[in-house]
């Protein structure tokens, strides 16, 4: 795994190009996320030596041992949006564990995760550990159902998250989801501002929005409500909508036309509310889905606008009075996968952490992640979790066995 990493950084260009290529996001986010994929094997290669147990002698003499062991061969099915991160991030883990993997990356985005099974052959993974294959969603199908997969990791949609528990659950084999999000950050009137808005503009239109831990939903005490309108759509303006190879370019092209359609149908059905943005601007640009970050503001947003995945460039700003209501609209959505929470007040920011259910709360910052902090859904976005030591148990079965030695 150590000299898998080291493939994949003496290759990282020609990987982060890769990812430019396929998945429209702009190179520094391709870069960040050749990083954390490196990240993710360096860490569970460590691990790799801490799959222990315990033993223990009962009442009545006996010995008893517990241990884990690899729970068998897995498959992983990967979205388009972070394709080698989000696989990393699960397989790393899975196969500090001692499991087999089949991958089906997403059609849309294949090149990146098939130039890193190359070199991770290059750097000795044996033959047989690490399989690719391709298609649509009935491969995944096809997947999921084999006799020979016992442990199933998915990332995307909740509607497909279900359709592969459901399937899952027929042979009970084991599922690990991270699914749909709706991430909303809470800003208190004492908050550093000025932070608030860098932060958030810069996590809601990550990969063009299209991420479930995105802040898509900013929820602002009124007492600040109008200075933080202003200064997010004074920030928002300033991005620029272009090239994802132009290092002046904050943000990409959609993923296909038909997700611009998608996205854009949010817009129009919300025009009213908003304040600055959502122009198509494929036409202005070149060929592409290009589409301005829009900022929709008001205490009378539409439910279907802020409670459901629009998974683009969009950004909600609605005000709040108290900090009770703050926590109910947080909870509104059927989402719990991130959120944030901005103030000087500890008790509060502690407080307000707790009871928004989310499986990832931030205080005063968003979307840091650490591959030794365990991180996933609550809610419709997921079940399971990823990344430190949990992470690597989530693939591991425990076994007691017991010697009679009396």
């Amino acid at each position: 795994m150590n000299a898998w990493a080291d493939q994949l950084e003496a290759h990282r260009q020609e990987v982060t190009q890769l990812l430019v290529s396929e998945t429209g996001k702009i190179a520094r986010e391709a870069e960040r996320e050749v990083e954390l994929s490196v990240d993710a094997l360096r860490y569970n290669a460590g691990l790799c030596r801490h799959i222990d147990g315990s033993a223990a002698v009962m009442t009545d003499g006996s010995a008893v041992h517990l241990f884990r062991e690899a729970v068998g061969a897995c498959a992983f099915i990967v979205p388009w949006n972070w394709p080698l991160f989000l696989l990393m991030r699960d397989l790393a883990p899975a196969l500090a564990a001692g499991t087999t993997a089949l991958i089906k990356p997403a059609p849309q985005a294949p090149l990146a995760i098939e130039r890193a099974i190359e070199l991770a052959r290059a750097a000795g993974v044996p033959d047989g550990v690490l399989a690719v294959v391709h298609g649509d969603g009935q491969v995944g199908q096809d997947l999921v159902s084999h006799p020979r997969i016992r442990a199933v990791s998915f990332t995307g949609s909740t509607h497909v998250g279900g359709l592969v528990a459901q399937a899952a659950a027929r042979d009970f084999k084991r599922s690990l989801l991270e699914l749909g999000g709706k991430g909303v950050s809470v800003v208190f009137g004492d908050a550093d501002l000025e932070d608030v808005v860098r932060t958030c503009v810069s996590s809601a239109f990550i990969t063009s929005g299209q991420m479930c831990m995105a802040s898509a939903r900013l929820l602002v005490e009124q007492s600040v409500y109008d200075n933080v309108v202003d200064a997010v759509c004074s920030a928002v303006e300033e991005l620029v909508v272009g090239d994802p190879s132009d290092p002046t370019s904050d943000q990409g092209p959609l993923i296909s036309p038909a997700h611009l359609e998608r996205v854009h149908s949010y817009l129009e059905f919300g025009r009213k509310w908003v304040r600055t943005g959502g122009r198509r601007l494929d036409g202005a640009l070149a060929p592409g889905n290009f589409l301005e970050p829009a900022v929709l503001t008001g205490a009378d947003i539409p439910q279907k606008i802020l409670t459901e995945e629009i998974f683009g460039p969009v950004l909600t700003i609605e005000p709040f009075s108290s900090e009770t209501e703050a926590t109910y609209k947080a909870n509104s959505s059927p989402y719990g996968l991130a959120a944030s929470v901005w103030t000087r007040d500890a008790n509060r920011g502690w407080r307000t952490a707790r009871a928004i259910e989310a499986g990832t709360v931030w205080v005063n910052r968003y979307n840091r992640m650490y591959a030794e902090v365990p991180s996933g859904g609550m809610k419709h976005s997921g079940m399971g979790r990823t990344r430190g030591v949990e992470g690597m148990l989530e693939f591991t079965e425990l076994k007691h066995i017991n010697w009679n030695v009396s």
